[in-house]
């Protein structure tokens, strides 16, 4: 009879203690799962705080640059901090000449990181047909950054910033092109821009000559890890 006793009081103080583990586990098990879902929520946090740095890292040099060169009437210069900006280009042959758009087929901007991608949405009519010479060039094209002589005469001599990447572009598509540093670029819609001895600047006047009517823009956005980042365009230029 006493080892019966002992072994019901034994399987008795057996289950308490099993009872007691599968509490406490219970426990630590809930607690595991609230800390995991804690950790998620600040990865998720850190995540946003990432992404948002990755936009805003360059902004302290784009306010630098904002405030060297601010916009003027006076002196048509200046720039605009934006996060997506566009070109457009059109003309219309008609009995009475070549009606055209004069402002806004390129533009000057300022990378503020590297390795940033370039994201170009163009629209080209008539589709198909038409050849856009879209081009991006190192450096501010404008006043022959860089430059590389293309054409030396006895009275002038013209230079042509470096062309890092060109298409013709013939279709209503996105096209991407990743920017190796920072700093100035030059994105024209008339192929590349050059720059004469005599402080003059050279384009390409009308592209798709044949067509009568021939219109496009290309609107484009600055992307660090697939997002849009604020980045500096110059005044556009005439």
């Amino acid at each position: 009879m006493r080892r019966v006793s002992w072994w019901k009081g034994f399987v008795v103080i057996l289950s308490i203690g099993i009872l007691v583990i599968s509490g406490l586990y219970v426990g630590v098990l809930n607690r595991l799962q609230e800390q995991q879902v804690e950790l998620e929520r600040l990865r998720e946090e850190l995540e946003s705080l990432r992404a948002e740095y990755d936009r805003l890292a360059g902004l302290p040099e784009l306010v630098n640059l904002s405030i060297r060169n601010p916009i003027t009437h006076l002196y048509g210069s200046g720039l605009y901090i934006v996060s997506g900006y566009g070109l457009n280009y059109w003309h219309l042959l008609s009995d009475s000449g070549i009606d055209r758009s004069i402002h806004g087929f390129y533009t000057v901007f300022y990378a503020p990181l590297d390795n940033l991608t370039l994201k170009m949405y163009l629209f080209v009519y008539p589709a198909g047909v038409v050849q856009i010479p879209l081009t991006l060039q190192m450096g501010n094209a404008l006043r022959g950054e860089s430059g590389i002589v293309v054409e030396k005469r006895l009275n002038y001599t013209v230079w042509q910033s470096p062309v890092i990447w060109s298409v013709n572009a013939t279709e209503n598509r996105a096209y991407e092109v990743i920017l190796p540093t920072r700093g100035w670029y030059t994105l024209s819609m008339t192929g590349p821009i050059q720059r004469t001895s005599n402080g003059s600047v050279r384009y390409r006047y009308m592209i798709g000559g044949r067509f009568v009517h021939v219109r496009s823009w290309v609107d484009f956005q600055l992307l660090k890890n697939g997002k849009p980042i604020l980045f500096a365009v110059l005044r556009r230029y005439g």
